[in-house]
């Protein structure tokens, strides 16, 4: 669609739009309405994000424990009280122009903004083995912050062949009694210290040339894993099982503005989360950041939020 037959109006025009509605995205939201300044945020499933997903969450400041489903919710309604107006919808393209910037939907909807968001996090790359969504939060994670204490003085296996796997593998040692690193590769791949550093972990066994086939439970968690190893498989016991193998972000819709997005497909921004392009900000997973917690994104959210206000404010 030619940009010249698009037409602003007072409905479809913001001062800031986020395209995701997780913790990032709900969070700079919130703060863009503090702001006073009029702000959409547009999502395509149910808002919240990965939060909506996890049975409880733990490690979040002001609650002991509470059901992710119910922090999600307290976000998206603190969003919408504040004045922020949710956008039902897939976004397809943007365009960024000198002044201004315009979202596609899928629907053929096209909203501007003065300053663009981007807080569409990331999707974990599951194993795709049977057993796996059947056990999701019951013994299955892809989060060692998140689910590290429930390992204590337990079994649990690791799969993933990457620094951010060896990385999380070690900071697991500390908790589980018995790790077990699976290896598809015939070889570490990543950062010779973190390698040298799990070798000469005695608690953590390498299996190298091995694939999960499946994962079974006795329908309320994880028991056992089958393992095929070269051509043999072989059962573990198992208490938990974590999956470090990678994520990918959804970002075709991003294809016009390819110079902000890296080869691994995360957005690269500076300190206050501002991207090359200006009023172009990133938030929460998608943008480069070093941990991936409820917590971080509700900071990067924040701060991408701050940012965009002081750079409307600025214009």
């Amino acid at each position: 669609m030619a940009l010249e037959t698009l037409t602003a109006s007072d409905a479809n025009t913001f001062d800031i739009l986020i395209i995701g509605a997780g913790p990032a995205g709900l969070t700079a939201a919130m703060y863009g309405r503090k702001a006073n300044l009029k702000v959409g945020f547009i999502e395509q499933e149910i808002p919240g994000g990965k939060v909506v997903n996890i049975p409880d969450v733990t490690n979040y400041p002001g609650y002991k424990t509470i059901p992710g489903a119910d922090l999600a919710l307290n976000m998206y309604t603190q969003a919408i009280e504040n004045g922020a107006i949710y956008i039902y919808g897939k976004v397809t393209g943007i365009i960024h122009k000198q002044d201004y910037h315009v979202a596609f939907l899928e629907n053929g909807a096209n909203y501007f903004t003065k300053a663009l968001i981007i807080a569409t996090g990331t999707t974990e790359i599951k194993l795709n083995v049977p057993g796996e969504d059947e056990y999701k939060n019951k013994g299955i994670s892809y989060c060692a912050l998140c689910d590290g204490l429930l390992t204590k003085n337990k079994t649990i296996t690791v799969f993933g062949n990457n620094d951010l796997a060896f990385k999380d593998t070690l900071y697991l040692t500390d908790i589980a009694n018995k790790i077990y690193l699976i290896i598809k590769e015939d070889k570490m791949i990543g950062n010779d210290n973190l390698i040298n550093s799990i070798k000469n972990k005695k608690n953590i066994e390498i299996i190298y040339d091995a694939t999960c086939v499946d994962v079974k439970g006795d329908g309320q968690k994880v028991t056992s894993i089958n393992i095929k190893i070269k051509d043999k498989i072989q059962t573990f016991k198992m208490d938990y099982v974590f999956v470090f193998i990678g994520s990918h972000t959804e970002g075709g819709f991003l294809s016009n503005v390819s110079e902000i997005i890296d080869n691994n497909g995360v957005i690269q921004t500076d300190e206050y989360k501002q991207t090359k392009i200006p009023g172009i900000f990133a938030a929460g997973d998608v943008s480069k950041t070093m941990y991936r917690q409820i917590s971080t994104a509700v900071g990067d959210g924040a701060l991408a939020a701050l940012a965009a206000i002081k750079y409307i404010k600025l214009k």
